[in-house]
């Protein structure tokens, strides 16, 4: 940023004196503010295993925390068992992903 002055007028007892300033150059725009907010979202999600199921929830869950266009790191995820088919063959989870996302 560079300033030009100009001076325009004195008065005649040289108590004030006016001038014609400009200003030119680039001026650095501040980043936006950023804060953290904490996020959690639960998805209800099947597999042919508890491994699967609880992933294909987790997944569902950290897609819908990304959902609002936000950082989310340091995601912590728990699970809870709600059904399991005769045999073990499908089971059923309730996935819960808690993160701490940045806007």
């Amino acid at each position: 940023m560079s300033v030009t002055t100009r001076h325009l007028y004195t008065a005649p007892d040289g108590s004030a004196w006016i001038y014609e300033a400009t200003a030119s150059g680039n001026c650095e725009v501040p980043p936006p503010v950023s804060y953290t907010v904490p996020r959690t979202e639960t998805r209800q999600a099947g597999g042919t295993s508890p491994n699967v199921a609880v992933e294909n929830g987790a997944q569902a869950a950290r897609a819908a925390l990304l959902a609002a266009g936000q950082a989310c790191p340091g995601y912590a995820t728990t699970s809870s068992l709600v059904y399991t088919a005769p045999g073990g063959a499908w089971w059923i989870y309730d996935v819960t992903v808690s993160a701490t996302c940045t806007h």
